[in-house]
């Protein structure tokens, strides 16, 4: 409905020179829409770099820094063409279209700079530059994007700005944009990537920018310029404390806040990502839940921002208290996810979702709510002028940006691994406190504000000291199951327990428990040695608990080992007694690196390539250690005659584990593939050359130093002679070359652009209701 311009003028006695806007619904819609396609592109994106960088937190971290640093770049600079821009929502369009061609170039891009990396790396390797450069292509990269991206928010609120009061509009686009960020979490975690794979759902997000551009054009048309219309019309009351005077005498104060809220909304979302997820198999949905939770709080507290914002008297003792309730709910919240641990069944794989659910709307909701509230709220502190709206918003929005950048850096880097992310909380909760403290002291002195913040500060100084009180949620598992906790580290990759709950000592990593001190484990380097006995160079990708890295050396080869969480090399002791001097050896290498990464650019070759990914099969990123692509770079490292073994464990569908099989021999000219003896999951050997496991071989590879003693003292060890180990070996060897073939059958395989095995919900949904 077109609205009919009349003149008025605010409460403070500024008068507004626009046309009113027109089709907010629509313009809100489409904005909703945007906010989907960029968390899409979000998601897509940073899949696909951790493909080139590797899967580590420094590499994850210069990703997020890349694409949030273009974010507040474009949210800056934009805000300042847009007061510029005769037509802000056409301005809109334009940059939403513009920026499909570059998001569906990205691709190429990507396939640019990992070109640029690998040749690179070899002389940047172990330096700081590496990392240095690693942000210099992750900019490059995604900058262009980003930063049409950025620029998207604030030109829609100059649009929005011509005839309400720039809080109001700040508080509806922030609302609208994070709907729709809540959107494209849910649809691309739960439903596009499996669909379609990683570049269909990036085809699908840039469908969704070119929608919204087209229609935000059209609605543009016969957009009012506003530096020549003459007409006025009623702005939206705003609260009566935040006076022009106010604004001009605290202009530092929405900058902190929103500073503060960068920082800390981060810091919370990538702590609470961490705790709430230990014990539920670190499930891609499980990260996807936790994230669209947290922008639904985010949503539902500007929307309330938007209904209450009449009758907020003062934003700032607002702010204050706002502050002040985030810092008592996260650490409610933490109380919570300590005391309700859980441990993951990798047959129900949906009940950890749903457990997790219910902890994370319980934790998470309540102060992401708060949280959403508070950001647009400070936006009723920037100085609310026409011909600057675009300038204020972008700014804040920028300043908001660069403290997640910040929290995306300090947090996984220095305060987990130094204080423990349950302490993390702790630390996050006194700065919001120290804010709120900050607003009722400096800007509208508040005796009492003041002492309830001091006086939380003295609570949480008194929660963070006492010991033993904020641990960490598997270990209060351990300790509730009656078992022993030998050691708990965290760094900046996870959480690591070793301890003892059973009658063998167990790994924890992020809450679930590893490979135990199976035969398994032990026969992993044995059974491709035996396939090849003139073997001298192993590569072991995944550490774990050190059984296959320590079975290589005593069988005599000359053997790399990769693990991609720091701390679980320092648990070895605990379950080898001669680790280290197993770590000493001077035929052994230990690299702290992500596995996949680390062999595709080395530029050695392998006799022999064991990989255990960690359990479960579904774990978020353990597609990226048992894809196609990945197989092929193995083949490409290994001799002309080497074997490379692909441990896969059980835990899944019968035609899921044909995916794999089917995957690992669409590279390999042969394969021969083992039951596990242990019955945890089966061997795949792959090889250009024929592969057996004749008997003279087992009986050569066995009669080696340490190499029976070490097989047989498995718990789980079926057999403790050659003899026996010959009659074990053949029993479990199961198919081979076409028989493989035959069993997997024609059928998708997993690749780097269908992560099959982390992306099951629809498949699993089908099986079930189909099963009915």
């Amino acid at each position: 409905m077109v609205q009919l311009a009349v003149t008025s003028q605010t409460a403070t006695g500024r008068v507004r020179h626009n046309a009113p806007v027109r089709n907010t619904g629509a313009v809100l819609a489409i904005f909703i829409l945007s906010g989907a396609a960029g968390l899409v592109y979000e998601i897509v994106w940073a899949r696909q770099l951790v493909l080139i960088f590797g899967n580590t937190t420094q590499a994850v971290s210069t990703i997020l820094t890349g694409f949030f640093g273009g974010m507040a770049i474009g949210a800056a600079v934009g805000g300042r063409i847009a007061d510029r821009a005769p037509s802000p929502l056409r301005m809109y369009g334009l940059l939403e279209i513009i920026l499909v061609p570059v998001v569906l170039v990205t691709p190429l891009t990507f396939s640019l700079i990992d070109d640029a990396y690998r040749a690179v790396y070899p002389s940047l390797a172990g330096t700081p530059w590496l990392a240095v450069f690693r942000l210099v292509l992750s900019v490059v990269v995604l900058a262009p994007a980003t930063i049409l991206m950025g620029a998207t928010f604030p030109s829609l609120v100059r649009h929005f700005a011509r005839d309400a009061a720039l809080g109001a509009a700040f508080g509806r686009l922030y609302s609208a944009n994070t709907l729709g960020a809540v959107i494209g979490t849910v649809a691309a975690g739960f439903f596009l990537i499996e669909l379609f794979g990683l570049q269909g759902a990036l085809r699908v997000g840039a469908l969704c920018s070119a929608i919204a551009g087209v229609i935000a054009i059209v609605l543009a048309r016969g957009d009012v310029d506003p530096t020549r219309d003459a007409t006025t019309v009623p702005s939206e009351p705003r609260a009566s404390a935040a006076r022009d005077g106010d604004r001009r005498t605290w202009i530092w104060l929405p900058l902190l806040v929103a500073f503060a809220s960068g920082l800390t909304s981060l810091g919370y979302q990538v702590t609470w990502t961490r705790l709430l997820a230990s014990g539920t198999g670190s499930l891609t949905y499980v990260f996807t839940v936790i994230l669209a939770l947290f922008l639904i709080g985010i949503a539902l507290g500007a929307a309330l921002f938007s209904l209450l914002r009449g009758r907020i008297r003062d934003p700032i003792r607002v702010l204050g208290w706002s502050q002040f309730a985030v810092a008592i709910l996260s650490v409610v919240g933490l109380t919570t996810i300590i005391s309700q641990p859980r441990s993951f069944d990798p047959s129900q794989p949906l009940e950890s979702i749903g457990v997790l659910l219910i902890s994370a709307v319980l934790v998470v909701l309540p102060v992401t709510i708060v949280m959403g509230l508070a950001f647009p709220t400070a936006s009723e502190l920037l100085r609310d002028e026409d011909a600057t709206a675009g300038k204020e918003s972008g700014s804040l929005l920028a300043v908001n940006t660069f403290g997640a950048i910040l929290g995306s850096l300090l947090i996984p880097f220095v305060l987990m691994p130094t204080l423990g992310s349950p302490a993390v909380i702790v630390l996050l909760a006194s700065v919001n406190v120290l804010v709120g403290v900050a607003l009722f002291v400096r800007a509208r002195p508040d005796r009492r504000g003041a002492l309830v913040g001091v006086g939380l500060i003295v609570a949480l100084l008194v929660l963070a000291l006492r010991p033993g009180q904020i641990v960490q949620p598997n270990e209060w598992r351990i300790a509730a199951e009656g078992g022993t906790l030998f050691e708990s580290r965290e760094d900046e990759i996870a959480s690591v327990q070793a301890g003892q709950t059973g009658a063998t000592p167990q790994l924890w990593v992020g809450g679930t428990a590893m490979t135990l001190l199976t035969i398994d484990a032990k026969l992993m380097p044995i059974l491709p040695l035996i396939a090849r006995p003139e073997s001298e160079r192993a590569l072991v990708v995944a550490f774990g608990m050190g059984s296959s890295f320590r079975s290589a050396l005593i069988a005599g080869l000359r053997t790399d080992a990769v693990e991609l969480v720091p701390s679980v090399p320092a648990m070895f002791h605990y379950y080898y007694p001669d680790a280290d001097a197993i770590l000493a050896d001077p035929n052994g290498r230990l690299f702290i690196a992500d596995g996949r990464n680390h062999l595709e650019l080395s530029d050695e070759r392998f006799d022999i390539i064991v990989t255990d990914p960690p359990p479960p099969i579904q774990a978020s990123g353990v597609s990226v250690i048992a894809s196609y692509e990945y197989y092929v770079a193995g083949r490409d490292h290994l001799a002309d005659d080497g074997v490379m073994m692909q441990w896969t464990p059980y835990g899944t569908t019968e035609q899921e584990l044909k995916d794999h099989i089917r995957t690992f021999s669409a590279v390999y000219d042969h394969v021969l593939m083992v039951r596990g003896p242990g019955r945890y999951g089966f061997y795949m050997l792959g090889s250009m050359t024929p592969i057996d496991l004749p008997e003279a071989d087992i009986r050569e590879i066995l009669a080696r130093p340490g190499v029976l003693e070490d097989i047989s003292s498995a718990y789980d060890s079926p057999a403790t002679t050659i003899d026996d180990w010959v009659t074990v070996i053949a029993d479990q060897t199961w198919l081979e070359d076409e028989a493989v073939r035959t069993y997997a059958g024609e059928g998708p395989l997993v690749t780097d652009d269908q992560p099959r095995p982390e992306y099951f919900l629809l498949r699993f949904l089908g099986e079930l209701s189909g099963g009915r």
